[in-house]
């Protein structure tokens, strides 16, 4: 097939740029695929090399002059994939939708918009208000076509606080849904909340692919002492984006408590730091700066020896977007013990492959699971080997690559979704700018 894949691409700070390079990996071979991104940069050394790279401007041009089989989206609640929103209802194909809840980065286009931020600085100023009217309308005008009941309450709640759990309630993904052909997710509850809000969706559920990267012993410690992490320490880490949804105040101060019993505890957090003034002072106030080690984005490459460092991880997430976690994924597949959040849509993990951790009392439980594998070294080779298993026999490449040309084929086969009562702003289907107008 000739396909168009639209993605933020490594080295955006987003791990769906990095699972887009392990996607096209496996296309890259059977089809001929053009990927568009709207970044500064493409480490192309990432990509496959049978993949063209292309700026997103081009993509409805190049749609409009030799139309592609099945265009694919690898969309979630974030800023890279603003650049979306525009191009998949003008040319449907297959959503791989990563997060549920996409209300946050959705309204943000609006609301961040210059014009909006101008009013908000200037409320009293007509004319600023008259230009942020537009962006102000679509917002609501999408809330209102998902949840035409609380609409008007829901979008002045979002206006007037700062707050982000509103969101989590409203994820705004019927829009992107309906205007796809068929819709790709990680995990069964995605779905499930899927057909519920849309009936009429085609959703599939696609495995996120990982494989076991084999670290050897020497590259293992080496890393431990690069850190100050001795033979002597046991190592408790974090992998992936440090956000306030990563619960790290939890797992530090688990990791506080656990100390009083288990000096030798080490906190080691590998992955992007959005504000590190900000952690290395809540690490300092809990009183857990002196054992932590932040290694900050490491090279995707070195990542596996990293998650061998570590004796035991800790994986919380709260709020959750309903995402299959790369991260997660990784880890159990490099065979480590972890302590994950006891969330529903983690149902599939087996009990044996993982320490779940009761969110009536995450902290205490996550402290005393610190404790108990800190104790069993047995315990944290049987968790390893089940959790590499379980990765193994649910997220092999294969099964990947099968589902993803079971659902190309499905989005191939499947006619372009019928325009229903969107807002007006939303774009239909084969509308595309004209010739030499550019991309809106």
């Amino acid at each position: 097939m000739r396909l168009a894949f639209l993605t933020p691409l490594p080295p955006a700070g987003t791990g769906i740029a990095d699972y887009g390079a392990e996607v096209l990996e496996l296309l890259g071979p059977r089809h001929q695929i053009d990927v568009f991104h709207d970044q500064a940069a493409v480490d192309e050394e990432r990509l496959p090399p049978n993949v063209t790279v292309l700026p997103a401007a081009r993509f409805l041009e190049r749609h409009r002059d030799h139309a592609y089989d099945v265009a694919v989206y690898q969309m979630g609640n974030g800023r890279d994939h603003g650049f979306l929103y525009d191009r998949l209802p003008r040319v449907p194909g297959l959503l791989v939708l990563h997060d549920l809840v996409l209300h946050h980065a959705r309204a943000r286009m609006f609301l961040d918009s210059e014009p909006v931020r101008a009013y908000a600085a200037s409320p009293s100023d007509p004319q600023r208000r008259e230009a942020a009217l537009p962006q102000l309308r679509a917002y609501a005008a999408e809330v209102a076509y998902s949840y035409p009941g609380p609409a008007e309450r829901l979008s002045l709640v979002h206006l007037s606080t700062v707050g982000n759990l509103l969101p989590y309630a409203y994820p705004l993904f019927r829009l992107p849904v309906e205007s796809s052909r068929v819709t790709a997710v990680h995990n069964d509850y995605m779905a499930r909340a899927i057909r519920e809000e849309v009936p009429d969706a085609d959703v599939r559920v696609v495995p996120m692919p990982v494989r076991r990267q084999q670290v050897a012993a020497e590259v293992r410690e080496r890393t431990r002492l690069r850190y100050g992490l001795g033979p002597g320490t046991v190592v408790v880490g974090c992998f992936g984006l440090m956000t306030r949804e990563k619960q790290i105040d939890t797992v530090a101060r688990a990791v506080a408590r656990a100390a009083v019993f288990a000096p030798q505890l080490r906190l080691l957090l590998v992955g992007p730091v959005p504000d590190r003034s900000k952690l290395e002072a809540r690490l300092a106030a809990l009183d857990v700066a002196g054992r932590t080690t932040i290694a900050g984005r490491v090279p995707f490459d070195l990542l596996p020896a990293h998650m061998e460092a570590a004796d035991l991880v800790v994986h919380l997430r709260y709020p959750t977007a309903r995402e299959t976690s790369a991260a997660l994924l990784r880890v159990l597949a490099q065979g480590r013990p972890t302590v994950i959040s006891d969330l529903e849509h983690l149902a599939t993990i087996p009990d044996d492959a993982v320490v779940r951790a009761d969110l009536a009392d995450e902290e205490g439980a996550v402290t005393r699971a610190i404790l108990r594998l800190t104790e069993a070294p047995r315990l944290r080779e049987r968790l390893g080997r089940a959790a590499r298993a379980h990765a193994e026999r649910e997220h092999s490449p294969a099964a990947c690559l099968s589902a993803y040309e079971e659902a190309l084929d499905a989005a191939r086969a499947r006619p372009d979704p019928t325009p229903r009562n969107w807002p007006r702003h939303w774009p239909r289907p084969g509308r595309l700018p004209a010739l030499g107008a550019g991309e809106s």
